[in-house]
């Protein structure tokens, strides 16, 4: 238990991840200056403001789930969603009704290009469309963060030649991960964020829900790179690619279920395989902090008994923290399966992929392709003290045809119609339209169930950053005793 949980526990972060030798980061927004076609807005670093942007009026993953009804009480209570996830569908009706007040021509693509592309600007530095995909960070930084495997190899075999040794194996790797992460963590650092987190206490900006996000967040780059770990040890060939908004290209195609609905997607990476098979990749990190409702302070106060047992999809405990109250460590053994609620997202995710990951030669009329390359979507659920598990989702049409048709009713209900959608609103229909929507629902609940498990990795097999002079059991997940020592 304990007081002050850390969030950027042994997180690497996504700025040093993208000097990794097999991961193919985006450009800075400022090198990008003109757009070949819509689907080119891509290429815009998901921390950008162009990424922003591109949400306006637009149905991204964010928004899926609410827009399909599967937030609403009486289908999540079927999905199997926790109440601290359901909300209804307001948000996302406001969301794409921003569409409706867009200007005439902004989404065109010499407006797109016009407005997004800081490149324009005079003494910028450009780059051409054809290496988007292609850019890398400087060497320096590169050799500064990581050193590869097979350097690492190198640098043991010249070394034993020089002390008069051979190597037993030449072929094993002795180095476990892809590449050594040069950087370590300083104590002072730790004691900063102790002071930082402190600080939060103090003014009531502590929670489960709080801790809950910002742990997502800081440890997005982590469960990417094990993803990239696991995938480039079986075939050194394959890349992991850093990826914006994609679906863009769709706009202007003929999407007639949609009724002319705009759709994006934004997946955590792409995994490129030697082979040419593209994967979305998404990861999810549960986050090990909770309210510890029986500490001795809180005797006597009633626990909601039905909110223990699923911290993974995150229940609320978002309430205002009564003095004293701590917080404890559960985690818990990763099933086999993606929860229901994800299902849109990664769906929306391979349709808005399209095609291709090399945009060089893609028109906007080739994402319709009836073949499309990406097919299958990886999912990472990492744990903090019970290991990762890597789930396969494979792209299913029919569900698809269904979530652009349920989408399509949605906009022209109830956005175009300026109607706030009422409760349960697909849910109560009645007829063929009632029955459809309950197919929808239990096809997507088989299909949470019916994932393909690719590998497990334990907690000690994960990549992670280590506490400098010291082992990486040294560095814990709370931070009130760190600095005690020295004070």
């Amino acid at each position: 238990t304990g007081n002050l949980p850390d969030v950027n526990w042994r997180a690497i972060p996504l700025a040093h991840l993208r000097n990794h030798p097999n991961f193919q980061p985006l450009p800075p927004p400022s090198m990008i200056h003109h757009l070949p076609t819509k689907e080119h807005v891509r290429y815009f670093r998901q921390e950008s403001w162009q990424w922003d942007y591109l949400h306006r009026g637009r149905c991204t993953t964010s928004q899926t789930a609410a827009a399909l009804g599967f937030l609403e009480p009486k289908a999540a209570e079927f999905l199997g969603i926790p109440r601290s996830l359901q909300r209804g569908g307001g948000g996302a009706w406001e969301r794409l009704r921003e569409d409706l007040m867009k200007s005439d021509g902004e989404d065109s693509l010499s407006e797109m290009e016009r407005i997004l592309c800081e490149g324009r600007v005079v003494g910028a530095v450009r780059l051409d469309a054809s290496v988007f995909g292609k850019w890398r960070p400087g060497s320096k930084e590169t050799e500064r963060l990581w050193i590869s495997a097979e350097e690492l190899q190198r640098n043991r075999k010249l070394q034993n030649k020089n002390n008069g040794r051979t190597l037993g194996n030449d072929k094993a790797r002795s180095f476990p991960f892809m590449a050594k992460y040069n950087l370590k963590i300083k104590q002072d650092e730790l004691n900063e964020r102790k002071i930082s987190l402190q600080r939060q206490r103090a003014n009531s900006m502590s929670s489960p829900m709080r801790a809950r996000m910002q742990w997502g967040n800081a440890q997005e780059a982590t469960s990417i790179l094990t993803a990239l770990n696991y995938f480039c040890s079986m075939d050194e060939r394959t890349t992991i690619h850093e990826i914006g908004m994609c679906g863009a290209g769709f706009d202007d195609a003929d999407q007639d279920l949609l009724n002319g609905l705009k759709i994006g997607a934004s997946p955590d990476a792409l995994i490129c395989h030697g082979n040419g098979t593209v994967e979305v990749l998404e990861v999810k990190n549960h986050c090990p902090f909770v309210w510890n409702n029986r500490h001795p302070k809180q005797k006597g106060k009633r626990t909601n008994k039905h909110k223990h047992h699923d911290n993974r999809q995150g229940e609320d405990q978002s309430s205002n923290q009564p003095q004293g109250r701590q917080y404890m460590i559960r985690d818990f053994d990763l099933e086999r399966k993606i929860p229901p609620m994800y299902i849109p997202q990664l769906m929306m995710e391979m349709l808005c992929v399209g095609d291709s990951v090399d945009l060089d030669n893609l028109t906007n009329s080739s994402l319709t392709n009836s073949n499309p390359t990406c097919t299958s979507a990886v999912m990472v659920r990492q744990t903090a003290t019970k290991g990762a598990i890597l789930l396969r989702l494979y792209r299913d049409e029919s569900w698809i045809t269904e979530m652009k048709y349920w989408l399509g009713k949605f906009k022209s209900k109830y956005v175009n119609t300026s109607i706030i959608p009422p409760d349960n609103f697909f849910w109560n229909k009645v007829g063929s339209d009632g029955d459809r929507y309950q197919k929808f629902l239990q096809h997507t609940k088989e299909l949470s169930e019916s994932v393909e498990q690719v590998g497990f990795i334990p907690h000690g097999k994960i990549q992670r950053v280590m506490l400098e002079n010291g082992g990486s059991g040294e560095i814990p997940l709370f931070l009130d005793s760190v600095g005690d020592d020295i004070e």
